[in-house]
């Protein structure tokens, strides 16, 4: 064996090697962008990595670099993203010129993870628009309202098991507890699947509904970091996000529902239903197919599971924390069921103006994403970050970010933006809303197709429990709430350990919901 040929050959490779690195991270200091100087191979991504801080932390770093810059440079590993701080800017990229920026950035390889990769959230261009048009309209007022009731039946199930707990099985961690409400509203909502996780804690629906969407772990975090960032390295070693046989799962219940209603005629006021009857709507050979439905199907349990519950975890933690905000809520939530006969109905509860403040004060702390993205398919000249700059263009194929969180904890946009402080929606609820520095399920076109589905699904099962118990703080709950470091997903630090007490004074909660008509 030649050994000098061996080892000339090797430090060749590594000088490639370093060269390809340094180029991919030489971008931004090459056009005078301010940016955090990258490590190498890690980029900006080192201390997350390590674990040593949040992803909400990440962004907000980045978001901080400069305040006065309409963006700034971030090296996502060897990525070059532009993080953007300017709010007309971040409108004229998300909104005004959509057809330069259309898409999400690929988080999965769907030659890999074909169930994860067939979601609207993953799908570009003509294809994300061809299922996006058949879903919107599963997601209107008019079609929750639909399902309003299956998700009360949930609500009001939890609201009972909760309220009549023995006293030394008060204290719990509320993620375990509330991802099985979740499970419930889902598997009815979407799978025609009646189930009761707190009856039958092993049910499948929850078991495969949890090792399929938890992104909880430094594992699974890291195989969706190789998925996004070496899509070509996932294929080889062939990752799977999502679980074979989990996968196999949920696509044999849909296949199963679509069978038997298609065979018996049956029907019911659920998500499959609504993409069965799309179906009849379009030409032959256009119809959705039962591979696809299962796709989107699950997309609804991927997206629902984990992220709604710990909002809702979030949710309560906060109203435990500021009993004063908890005690006037209740008192609307008594004052509300006590005009209305005791009944809880879709129309009552969205005319609740302190809950409303309450959960979009939630979701403008803990945005559901800290951040969202935009992938360039056309190139686009953006405007000199400050003055005295040159422009610079973003090519094809560059992915820009939009810091959700770092917007929402700006104090040039909210006042003392880290306190929980709901009166802030409370008055001035729609100048908040659309003054384009609130966007907790996104902006424009890619926003978030299920935000009416989760806020009702929040609304009222805060609603019925708080109607009956209330939430408060124990030895082991960490104040103030702190974010895991290294993990995706929104996870407490230590979890989400609080307590449920009965009140004093139950509200007089009607035991059924009423029809929805």
């Amino acid at each position: 064996m030649d050994y000098l040929s061996v080892a000339l050959s090797l430090v060749a490779v590594f000088v490639a090697l370093y060269y390809f690195i340094a180029s991919s991270q030489n971008l931004f200091k090459k056009h005078g962008i301010v940016h955090v100087p990258p490590t190498p191979l890690l980029g900006n991504m080192g201390s997350f990595i390590k674990r040593q801080i949040t992803m909400a932390d990440l962004i907000i770093n980045a978001y901080q670099l400069d305040p006065k810059a309409k963006y700034v440079g971030f090296y996502e590993f060897l990525t070059p993203i532009i993080v953007l701080r300017d709010l007309d800017l971040i409108k004229v990229i998300a909104m005004k010129h959509v057809e330069h920026f259309p898409d999400h950035r690929p988080m999965v390889n769907r030659k890999v993870d074909s169930m994860l990769g067939g979601s609207l959230f993953i799908m570009n261009s003509d294809e994300w628009k061809y299922h996006r048009n058949i879903l919107s309209p599963t997601f209107t007022s008019s079609k929750i309202k639909t399902m309003f009731k299956l998700m009360s039946e949930c609500a009001i199930r939890f609201a009972e098991h909760l309220s009549n707990l023995p006293e030394d099985k008060r204290e719990m961690e509320m993620k375990d507890l509330l991802t099985r409400y979740t499970n419930d509203v889902i598997a009815s909502c979407v799978y025609n699947a009646s189930v009761d996780s707190i009856k039958e804690p092993n049910n499948m629906f929850y078991v495969y509904g949890k090792i399929g969407t938890s992104m909880a772990t430094f594992k699974k975090s890291a195989m969706a970091l190789v998925h996004r960032n070496a899509s070509r390295l996932a294929e080889l070693l062939q990752l799977n996000i999502l679980d074979s046989h989990v996968a196999k799962f949920f696509h044999d219940q849909v296949a199963e529902q679509v069978e038997t209603r298609q065979r018996t005629g049956a029907r019911r006021p659920d998500f499959l239903q609504l993409l069965i009857d799309s179906n009849e709507k379009k030409e032959p050979g256009k119809e959705l197919t039962v591979k696809q439905m299962a796709n989107h199907a699950f997309s609804f349990f991927f997206g629902g599971f984990d992220s709604v519950s710990a909002q809702t975890c979030i949710a309560a933690h906060l109203l435990a924390e500021n009993p004063d905000v908890q005690e006037r809520l209740q008192r609307e939530i008594d004052e509300t069921l006590e005009s209305n006969n005791g009944e809880l109905t879709y129309d009552v509860l969205h005319e609740m103006k302190y809950l409303d403040a309450v959960i979009s004060e939630v979701l403008r702390l803990f945005p559901i994403a800290t951040f969202t993205d935009r992938m360039c398919v056309k190139d686009f000249e953006l405007p000199p970050a400050r003055p005295g700059d040159k422009p610079f263009t973003v090519n094809a194929g560059m992915n820009v970010w939009i810091p959700v969180i770092g917007i929402h904890r700006d104090p040039q946009y909210y006042e003392n933006p880290l306190k929980f402080d709901p009166d802030r929606f409370y008055e001035n609820h729609k100048t908040v809303i659309s003054s384009g520095a609130y966007m907790p399920f996104g902006l424009g076109p890619r926003m978030c197709i299920g935000n009416r589905f989760a806020l009702t699904e929040m609304k009222v099962l805060l609603c019925h429990v708080l109607a009956k118990c209330s939430i408060k703080i124990t030895p082991r709950t960490i104040t103030p709430f702190q974010l895991e470091e290294g993990v995706i997903n929104t996870t407490g630090k230590n979890g989400f350990w609080l307590a449920i007490e009965p009140r004093k004074s139950l509200s007089d909660v009607s035991a059924s919901p009423v029809p929805c008509n």
